[in-house]
């Protein structure tokens, strides 16, 4: 990173933001969020002085999302393992015994579930309740992750090439990539790299059997055309980058391989490798001066919103997105931005709009909420509840609810 172009005020106590300078190099991900919206790209990786440093702002974890990447990190381990061994096929004795060096499908799962778990340790935004639940589920669905990363593999075709002789790390990941020229073989876990424009991507899978090379990216969520995007462009990166491929091999075929089914891509012809690079390098330009400008803009919308990890720092999407009262359905998950009232009993309080009148009856889950009347506070994840007593529309804390102080508007 460069150095940081300055401090950014966020209005939320104890969230002032240290924002970063462009990156080295950009990835198709980065890149899409950069352009999609600079504002949380640079919050979601600002430092937080007054949260002890935080380098970036942690997201509150999604079941669904680390169950992709359960699967993911587990299909990552069998596979270069595979390719290390030389497997020819998933179907071979020689691809069992791979397998069973690993402790089994099972085991590799459990390992990556393990991985995930540890990796929120110290996630200030998850209660140890919350944390205890998230596993809670994930374990429950180990044999629907081990299921799954059968049903990829067992798809999945390998190129004979040399054995790799080498000692597996710990989780069952085999070697790291070493940048330098391929040769004939099943290659796991590419990295591509085009120096001169600062861009970069890994490939799950690259395989090269005499002048043919084939691409394959695996993708555990549904099908999205961001996915053909992505993957043009490491036949792009393949194609630029002269370490790797010095000899200027051509794609033979794209493939981003879902849970159900391959999807093959078209191969960008040499006019089309034309139009991504000026594409890229016009999208990594405006995303540089956004970066470095010190005051990315913010571009809110029900896309860019909905399931942002930072849009409780942003007035933008209080201003402009936030949902109203009037179009919250009972049961629904809501954010709220009001003024703590008085109690109203040993646990709800009244929520006050701009105007100073109760709005909304906030039901908490414990009689010692952090916050007190007088506070202006944002509220993700409320739940819409009813009663049959009240009249007033009814505000519930969930375990996933989180509180946020606004200091200024």
């Amino acid at each position: 990173m460069t150095d940081s172009p300055g401090a950014l005020a966020t209005g939320i106590a104890f969230s002032r933001a240290v924002l970063v300078g462009p990156p080295a190099r950009w990835s198709y991900s980065t890149l899409e969020e950069a352009s999609s919206c600079p504002l949380r790209y640079c919050l979601r990786r600002a430092t937080y002085p007054d949260l002890g440093h935080q380098e970036g702002y942690p997201s509150v974890p999604s079941v669904p999302a680390l169950f992709g990447n359960v699967v993911h990190g587990a299909l990552e381990v069998v596979v270069k393992a595979m390719a290390d061994a030389a497997v020819e096929s998933p179907q071979a004795e020689s691809a069992a015994e791979v397998i069973r060096d690993l402790g089994g499908f099972t085991s590799v799962v459990e390992n990556e579930l393990a991985n995930q778990l540890a990796s929120l340790k110290d996630n200030m935004r998850l209660s140890k309740d919350l944390h205890r639940r998230i596993a809670i589920d994930l374990e429950a669905r180990v044999a629907d992750a081990r299921a799954q990363v059968q049903t990829y593999l067992s798809r999945t075709k390998f190129v004979s090439g040399p054995r790799h002789s080498t000692q597996a790390a710990e989780g069952g990941r085999s070697r790291a990539f070493v940048r330098q020229e391929l040769g004939a073989g099943s290659h796991p876990e590419v990295e591509l790299v085009a120096e001169r424009e600062r861009l970069y991507g890994r490939v799950d899978l690259l395989m090269i059997s005499d002048d043919r090379v084939d691409i394959i990216d695996y993708k555990t969520g549904g099908e999205s055309d961001g996915h053909a995007d992505q993957l043009q462009l490491y036949a792009w990166l393949w194609g630029a980058d002269e370490k790797v491929n010095p000899r200027g091999l051509g794609v033979a075929s794209l493939t981003a391989a879902y849970r159900d089914q391959d999807v093959s891509i078209d191969v960008p012809n040499a006019d089309q490798m034309a139009v991504l690079s000026l594409e890229f390098a016009t999208k990594i330009a405006d995303a540089d001066g956004e970066i470095a400008s010190g005051s990315p803009t913010a571009r809110p919308s029900q896309e860019n919103c909905r399931y942002c990890a930072v849009r409780h720092l942003c007035a933008s999407y209080w201003a402009t997105i936030a949902p109203k009262l009037s179009d919250i359905n009972q049961g629904d998950l809501f954010d709220y931005e009001g003024v703590i009232g008085e109690q109203n009993g040993q646990r709800s309080w009244w929520l006050l709009n701009d105007a100073g009148r109760p709005e909304l009856l906030l039901r908490t889950t414990t009689p010692a909420p952090p916050f007190a009347s007088g506070d202006r506070v944002r509220l993700l994840g409320l739940r819409r509840g009813a009663d049959p007593q009240t009249d007033w529309p009814i505000g519930s804390v969930t375990v996933a609810t989180e509180a946020f102080r606004v200091e200024s508007v």
